[in-house]
């Protein structure tokens, strides 16, 4: 069966499968912009995360698990800034018990998945689900067990958050890829299995979900209810309280016991960070993460930050941008902590070892590098990853720059790190160094599939092409052409004094072959015109320049249809009105094909913006996803899989089990390659 056979048999398999979204279709276009208008608003004038303060604060913990439908800890009950030495007595209900948010006996090692911008068609979401709920994948000689932790980066549902939306794009097609009872029995009854290799069957796998800017739009009301309740979805286990997350991983943080203060362990810590469409992070989750991380720091600590978006891309531009905030939250609340006694910051010791994200529908990697180019790759060095290819259509990735110099460490002992400096782009006060990173060059998809992948769209025989893709955007472009022509022949008939069909005869006596090469070449002569002046004047990517040049292919467009009504020999027996609906009805099949044709060819012209992603949205394209699977092994490193599927399935049938109706591939699950060769981080990075 396809996905779109699927719908009938929704009510055994408890959700409706969708299709792609189809970006470019009229009401997808329309529902998306009244939903971002009103989100923008929204973060203008109200914050959902300001009302999350009063929700548990407690730390997470993977070796405890609450009961489903229970709190993993008691609520916080103090507030205001505690000291470090006060943290233990403020929230323990048993005094002098460790608080450490992973007990001393942690595994030797720990595996973890990560996938973003996932809640878009079945075939492509429920692919990548079926691959991570597998037991173990064997990928060109390597065994790698499913994640005990599955991290989901952002955009989980598509196009706009909403309660059906998230149960039919994320939830529905997640818990049907790894059924809770196939996994186990009830979830109070199992006991964490501390003989057994984390990312076996018999361990409950957790769910961390951290919101994008799709799950934003509806003011982050369905991702609460969601994420943040307690509940399975199949066999993931949600856990966490908030829209944003810490947990330890591995390590031991130190205590204030009964004994005097006890030593503790560096390990890995997981953070996700919620910035809110860009916005300034809210004061009730930097008190959540000075109270769970920040004071449980410690030298040699290493950290895995997922953020939203890969803020770092735009970060040299001047003036604010969003990298100022999560750069503020790493120096400030990770690598040094405010003392309140001392009135000063002090060292942590600890290091953001990996950054995850997700947004861009394509898999990047960047390197930290030495300052001389000369020297090799440090080894220690900072990775950046960006890998938004769980489920969502694919976008290109060539257009990244290549080097990036981010603001270094290092700021006063009493000024924040939020606070600016005149004349500093990057906002850091008394920030002497400069961190450099690199593009590696595997990139997915590279150059050359992006310039195989683009021109689809403007290929009338493609099943990718613009009208075919998009339902209802060539119907919608008729209608608009044939208002715009009814328009312009209105002032240009009653500017000649005569009725419709009169001046649409008169056309056709005199010298037509002239008008028509002038109808036909006069637009495209005055596009061209204003490329190269707006190219001149640095204006080419003006908003109004873009808007111009579309209005004129649109008009390029219209003058072919304008010129196949004149050229058409109207017999002059047919009456006004047969030969005005003939007419108009070629109008509109002109646009809904020319106009389709112009605003495509538009697209693949606009070298950069907005506009130039629309060749790929525009085609909704399924195949090529992937996610991360990464390794926390004994020795401290940490390894990194990238994942990737080049096709996905389309093909299904419906199985019974004991476990009830569940969807299962014709042909098996599709063949996983890793996209490049695994990445080791160190745990002890680079030296401040």
């Amino acid at each position: 069966m396809k996905s779109w056979e699927l719908a009938k048999h929704r009510a055994v398999l408890g959700f409706t499968p969708q299709a792609a979204v189809r970006w470019l279709s009229p009401m997808s276009l329309a529902r998306t912009a009244l939903k971002v208008m009103a989100a923008t608003v929204f973060a203008d004038f109200g914050d959902k995360r300001e009302l999350e303060g009063g929700f548990p604060a407690d730390p997470l913990r993977l070796d405890k698990l609450p009961v489903p439908g229970q709190p993993a800890q008691p609520p916080v009950t103090s507030r205001g800034l505690p000291t470090p030495g006060e943290l233990d007595a403020s929230r323990t209900t048993n005094p002098g018990e460790p608080l450490d948010l992973h007990d001393s006996q942690s595994p030797a090692d720990l595996w973890l998945d990560y996938t973003a911008d996932l809640g878009d068609g079945f075939d492509a979401t429920y692919t990548v689900a079926l691959l991570l709920a597998q037991d173990k994948l064997t990928v060109q000689g390597h065994d790698l067990p499913r994640g005990r932790v599955l991290v989901l980066g952002g955009d989980e549902v598509y196009p706009v958050a909403s309660p059906a939306a998230y149960e039919n794009r994320m939830a529905g097609p997640y818990r049907m890829a790894l059924p809770a009872p196939a996994l186990r029995g009830p979830l109070s009854a199992v006991k964490p299995d501390r003989s057994t290799q984390s990312g076996t069957h018999n361990e409950t796998p957790i769910m961390l979900a951290l919101p994008g800017n799709h799950d934003w739009y509806d003011g982050l009301t369905s991702f609460i209810r969601m994420f943040t309740r307690q509940r399975s979805i199949g066999g993931w286990r949600t856990i966490q309280t908030r829209s944003y997350f810490a947990v330890r991983l591995t390590g031991k943080s130190p205590t204030q016991g009964s004994d005097g203060p006890q030593e503790g362990t560096p390990g890995w810590w997981l953070l996700g960070l919620d910035s809110q469409l860009g916005q300034y992070i809210d004061e009730p989750q930097l008190d959540y993460f000075y109270r769970n991380v920040t004071l449980q720091l410690q030298p040699g600590d290493a950290i895995i930050l997922c953020v939203a978006a890969p803020f770092w891309v735009d970060a040299e531009h001047p003036g604010p941008n969003e990298f100022r905030q999560v750069n503020f939250f790493e120096q400030d609340y990770l690598r040094r902590r405010f003392n309140p006694e001392s009135g000063l910051f002090e060292a942590t010791g600890a290091n953001v070892r990996l950054w995850l994200t997700g947004d861009l529908h394509h898999y990047s990697r960047y390197e930290e590098r030495a300052a001389v180019q000369d020297l090799p790759p440090d080894p220690a060095g900072t990775q950046m990853f960006t890998c938004g290819l769980g489920g969502a259509y694919l976008s290109d990735a060539h257009w990244l720059p290549e080097e990036l110099n981010l603001p270094g460490h290092g700021s006063a002992p009493g000024v924040s790190s939020s606070i600016t400096q005149p004349g500093n782009a990057h906002g850091d006060q008394a920030s002497p160094t400069t961190r450099h990173f690199t593009r590696m060059p595997t990139l997915y998809p590279d150059q050359a599939d992006s310039q195989t992948l683009g021109p689809r769209l403007a290929n009338p025989f493609s099943q990718y092409w613009l009208p075919i893709r998009n339902p209802g955007f060539g119907l919608s472009l008729g209608i608009v052409h044939v208002i715009a022509a009814v328009t312009l022949w209105t002032v240009f008939s009653a500017f000649r004094g005569e009725s419709f069909v009169d001046s649409l005869r008169s056309l056709t006596r005199g010298n037509t072959l002239l008008l028509i090469v002038v109808l036909i070449l006069a637009v495209p002569l005055l596009l061209a015109v204003l490329s190269l002046v707006a190219r001149l004047l640095g204006l080419a990517k003006a908003g109004i320049v873009v808007f111009t040049r579309g209005a004129l292919y649109q008009l390029s467009a219209l003058a072919v249809s304008a010129a196949v009504v004149i050229l058409l020999p109207w017999p002059n027996g047919w009456p006004d009105v047969v030969v005005l609906l003939l007419a108009l009805a070629l109008v509109y099949l002109g646009g809904w094909a020319v106009g389709s044709e112009a605003f495509a060819l538009f697209i693949l012209a606009t070298p950069s913006g907005e506009v130039s992603t629309w060749k790929m949205s525009g085609q909704s394209i399924e195949d090529h996803k992937g996610f991360l699977r990464l390794h926390l092994a004994a020795d401290g490193n940490l390894t990194v899989y990238p994942l990737v599927v080049d096709t996905v399935c389309r093909d299904w049938q419906l199985a019974t089990n004991d476990d009830g109706a569940r969807l299962v591939p014709e042909s098996g699950l599709p063949a996983v390659r890793l996209l490049e060769e695994p990445i080791t981080i160190t745990r002890k990075g680079t030296a401040p």
